[in-house]
């Protein structure tokens, strides 16, 4: 993997995008792409493992070595490298070198969990501990991603006028309402996650649209000055630009 796959897996484990990190580090917009043509400062590698909590190592190589052998070993406890291979089902060269610390590439999701699986300390360390050593997104972290996406989504709707409510049972859905009630609608938690900002967009071109053929309705027949219609027409215009830069 490149660093900047790294990069983007470990942005992964923490449901972000590289411009939104690119953002919260103080990074310039565009830098970390660049990055595959040329290398960035010890000073910006550590930034990011800081950020993330990791070594740098992981940053530049995708996993944490030093940390996976350490676990590896713990989870062989006394058996020989012979019998571990046999109880893994993992080549015994590999488990070898895991074991031995010596030049190795990132363990496969599948050696990484087999050894989980195979692991005589699970009270201490779990498959979550193994995942993330190899650099690879565990339950848990999925788990906290979901949650801090979930909880942007929610803000971003709020500052739009929005409630949004996660009804658990029975059926873990999404419920969007307006204070005013004038507005309702019901999705999947799955899907909410997955199109929330775009879902925003179109409810508020859809309600610009409400507002515009409002306004037309209530102007219709009525006593209206030529400057009070001009007027009214000027504010549909505007209506209508805002939506269309929303969609850019």
């Amino acid at each position: 993997m490149s660093l900047v796959e790294n990069v983007k897996s470990l942005c992964d484990t923490k449901g972000l995008s590289i411009p939104k990190l690119e953002k919260e580090l103080g990074f310039g917009r565009g830098s970390i792409y660049n990055w595959e043509k040329s290398s960035p400062s010890i000073d910006k590698i550590e930034k990011l493992a800081n950020y993330f909590n990791v070594s740098v190592n992981q940053v530049l190589y995708g996993f944490d070595a030093d940390k996976f052998s350490n676990l590896t070993n713990i989870a062989k406890g006394d058996r020989t490298m012979a019998q571990f291979s046999i109880d893994t089902g993992i080549d015994q060269n590999e488990i070898v070198k895991i074991c031995l610390g010596y030049s190795y590439d990132r363990p496969s999701l599948e050696t990484a969990k087999k050894i989980a699986a195979n692991n005589q300390h699970s009270i201490l360390f779990t498959e979550d501990d193994f995942l993330e050593a190899a650099g690879y997104v565990s339950e848990r972290q999925l788990t906290s991603a979901r949650k801090r996406a979930f909880e942007e989504l929610v803000e971003h709707y709020k500052n739009h006028g929005f409630y949004v409510v996660h009804e658990k049972d029975p059926f873990d859905e999404i419920h969007i309402s307006q204070a005013t009630g004038s507005f309702f609608e019901a999705l999947s938690l799955e899907e909410f996650l997955e199109n929330g900002f775009d879902l925003l967009d179109e409810i508020m071109a859809k309600l610009e649209i409400g507002d515009i053929q409002t306004i037309a309705a209530h102007h219709d027949g009525e006593d209206w000055t030529e400057e009070e219609l001009q007027d009214i027409e000027e504010f549909k215009e505007l209506l209508k630009l805002k939506r269309q830069l929303k969609k850019k």
